[in-house]
């Protein structure tokens, strides 16, 4: 059975309440939704998207600005898109987490989607050559390589997606 989002806000205010019993069952993803978010928000350093369904936060993702070293970066992408080599400018999705009563539900992958389309918003008016990912563990690694996310050749838990092929996914559409 797949999840739908009634709703992608932007941490909204009305859902205080339900940040606090968001549980997908990893500590430190928690911690940041119901302590950490808010602050983050008021002083742009993320922005946090909440999948909101009935009132209650059931998924979010944080989104930054962030410069990757290229060295993250196969040099097989670097070629195939002739990216320059020295550090260059990448959205980074620093976290994406489910409420534990709606993992594998598909809702993993609309979070995702969505993440992706606010890169190409991003790439529209400042330089942008992809989204990264700090994943969490091997689990959540494999999670973003099912949607062609590459692991950096030194640290299989940050994983790249260059600009043209997230551009590509919308295309099709």
């Amino acid at each position: 059975m797949t999840t739908t989002i009634h709703q992608l806000s932007q941490l909204p205010t009305e859902t205080l309440e339900s940040r606090a019993t968001f549980d997908c069952g990893q500590p430190d993803l928690n911690k940041y939704l119901t302590q950490t978010a808010l602050q983050h928000e008021k002083r742009n350093v993320t922005r946090t998207f909440c999948g909101i369904q009935d009132g209650v936060i059931i998924g979010y993702f944080s989104l930054t600005n962030a410069i990757v070293d290229v060295r993250a970066i196969t040099p097989e992408t670097i070629k195939r898109y002739r990216l320059p080599t020295h550090a260059l400018p990448v959205v980074r999705l620093g976290r994406l987490a489910i409420d534990a009563r709606f993992q594998r539900k598909g809702l993993g992958k609309l979070l995702l989607i969505e993440a992706l389309s606010k890169v190409l918003t991003v790439s529209e008016s400042s330089g942008c050559v992809g989204l990264i990912v700090d994943a969490k563990d091997s689990e959540a690694a494999n999670f973003y390589a099912t949607f062609g996310l590459q692991s950096a050749p030194e640290n299989p838990l940050l994983l790249f997606m260059p600009l043209p092929e997230i551009q590509e996914l919308f295309r099709g559409s």
